[in-house]
């Protein structure tokens, strides 16, 4: 059974000094080069390539024998991400597996507890852009242990909660901004990050708020008008 363990755990046994090596997959591009600029900090960690889901994810593992695959997944314990995942396990039992989740709904966590093996790991968007955080998802997975984000846990006790309350502290500063027209080049200025950091934080936050990329959708000003409806909320 998959355990909910704070990241701040140390794991039984001496820290591994080999490399380990990662597959990335992610059906969108953009959050490939997310998690890729997340696992460049993290010297213990090579990127050995990234693939899309599905048939894709299944030959890079069987050509290029990663140690821990990252999938992007969607809402749900049966979404493509973990589908994914069951298959690649299922073809190479010792990989490790992580799994990136936009969100879950309140009763999952007890589903993933009772259903997965171990050698999995369930973290938030938000955790994927903390290389800490994911260096601890990646070391569970390897070791078989698995963990699921407490933030995940925490589903269910947070529907609740406004949107902005829910955003971090340098996300709700990054809407402020985005709602005042600041470029994504003043925002980096401003809060003084560079213009890759920028980017992430701005994809998060637009992540976190549910705004979907589209063609006919300018997320910047979706996002302002949610912070001009939430900030009149809270008022009443």
């Amino acid at each position: 059974m998959t355990e909910i363990i704070p990241f701040n755990r140390d794991f039984n046994g001496p820290r591994s000094k080999r490399t380990t090596e990662v597959l990335i997959v992610a059906s969108q591009e953009l959050i490939r080069d997310v998690v890729r600029s997340t696992l460049s900090s993290i010297d213990r960690v090579h990127v050995i390539g990234e693939s899309r889901q599905g048939d894709e994810a299944m030959q890079a593992v069987e050509e290029l024998r990663p140690d821990v695959v990252i999938i992007e997944s969607q809402i749900g314990p049966d979404a493509e991400g973990v589908r994914s995942g069951y298959r690649l396990k299922a073809a190479r039992p010792s990989l490790g597996v992580v799994v990136i989740a936009q969100g879950f709904g309140p009763d999952v966590v007890q589903y993933l507890s009772g259903k997965i093996s171990s050698g999995w790991s369930f973290i938030t968007r938000g955790a994927s852009l903390d290389s800490q955080r994911l260096w601890r998802a990646i070391e569970g997975a390897t070791k078989g242990e698995g963990i699921i984000d407490p933030g995940l846990e925490h589903a269910k006790a947070e529907t609740g909660a406004s949107l902005l309350e829910r955003l971090t502290v340098e996300q709700a500063r990054a809407l402020e901004l985005v709602a005042a027209g600041v470029s994504n080049s003043g925002i980096a200025g401003r809060m003084a990050l560079t213009p890759a950091e920028t980017d992430t934080l701005i994809f998060s936050l637009y992540e976190d708020m549910g705004i979907e990329a589209g063609p006919r959708v300018d997320r910047r000003v979706v996002a302002t008008l949610v912070y001009l409806r939430e900030t009149v909320r809270s008022h009443n």
